[in-house]
């Protein structure tokens, strides 16, 4: 057994907060960026402070520090150890349970099996896919035996392919396992997929229309805005340099965008998928772009960034330990890499 209670929880970010999640269920909690549903899995897990109560099964979590929660966490940042590799990553996890080494391995060999992974037990992280590192996280979070599992955003900042491809896979692992799971997304079409029950969350907060009531109460207006708008550029074809790639231009720019077979005059640009620095990024010089952040929106679960290029705003999204890393502040030039696969013209 391990269901979920919330009781009066609230904090900065949350407004008062009560919530059921049945043993077993996977449960979502979907809206828009900064509504505040990476607050809420933070306090489930102890990273966050806040007042009420938050109980899983008879045990008052909110007693207990982080470490003693039994919660598997898996964050946008994903947080894998880059010195470690996949294993030693899995064995750093293991660390609570006070297994022994036959244990443990049994363990490791379980999950690797599992999330289809064990050409990576010894490669260290940055050798990884990004679906590769999802399922590391994943598999890191199992790893720890927990009664709950928590994922940020799971798929976000994966390309469409990948990101459709593992939901399929993740939905059947979750049946499979039986583990009570709460997802956050911004995309309500996916909540609608993966969830056997689901709450809505706005400006800190939770409504719960259920899910059946969900697709149908809401107008179409209302659903949209809880999807990513992406970026959409005007661009002319000006050659195909490569099989299956088509040149375009955009303002000054040339981009490569994949060949659809008919002429176009667009191109959409998910915000996850542009990268942005404060140096040029490193690799061939393919849809790279300069421009100046004219803006930066902090929010809990994501930094929201308006970089002005070719006369246009881009607006990009990154998760918080990116946004410091890269050192960007309003005014300053920021350098930019469209990732191919997200570039879809119509």
């Amino acid at each position: 057994m391990a269901e979920l209670r919330l009781i009066g929880v609230q904090n900065q970010i949350l407004k008062p907060t009560d919530l059921r999640v049945e043993d077993g269920i996977l449960f979502a909690v979907v809206g828009p960026s900064g509504a505040g549903k990476t607050s809420l899995l933070r306090v489930i897990a102890g990273l966050a402070r806040h007042q009420g109560q938050v109980w899983l099964d008879q045990e008052e979590l909110h007693l207990l520090p982080t470490h003693k929660r039994a919660i598997g966490y898996v964050s946008q940042d994903l947080h894998l150890f880059p010195h470690q590799t996949l294993e030693g990553n899995l064995r750093i996890a293991m660390t609570r349970l006070h297994w022994d080494g036959k244990r443990q391995h049994h363990r490791q060999s379980e999950l690797l099996e599992l999330l289809r992974i064990g050409h990576l037990a010894g490669r260290k992280p940055d050798t990884f896919s990004g679906g590769e590192k999802q399922r590391a996280a994943l598999a890191r979070a199992l790893a720890s035996a927990p009664r709950l599992l928590l994922l940020d955003e799971p798929f976000s900042k994966l390309d469409f392919r990948t990101a459709r491809y593992l939901r399929n896979e993740f939905k059947g692992l979750q049946r499979k396992l039986g583990l009570t799971t709460i997802v956050v997304t911004h995309n309500l079409e996916e909540a609608c997929y993966l969830a056997d029950d689901l709450a809505v969350m706005r400006t800190g907060e939770l409504y719960k229309p259920g899910k059946p009531a969900a697709r149908e109460a809401w107008s179409e207006e209302a659903i949209d805005a809880f999807l990513e708008t992406p970026n959409l550029l005007a661009c002319r074809i000006v050659g195909s340099p490569s099989p299956g790639l088509v040149e375009v231009r955009w303002g000054d720019l040339g981009l490569l965008v994949p060949d659809i077979g008919r002429p176009f005059a667009r191109v959409s640009i998910r915000r996850w998928d542009i990268e942005l620095g404060a140096q040029p990024p490193l690799g061939p010089p393919i849809n790279r772009f300069s421009g100046r952040v004219s803006a930066i929106e902090v929010n809990d679960d994501s930094v929201k960034i308006i970089c002005e290029v070719n006369g246009q705003s881009l607006y990009v999204e990154t998760t918080h330990e990116k946004w410091q890393q890269s050192g960007l502040t309003v005014g300053a030039t920021a350098h930019g890499l469209m990732r191919l696969q997200a570039l879809e013209p119509f």
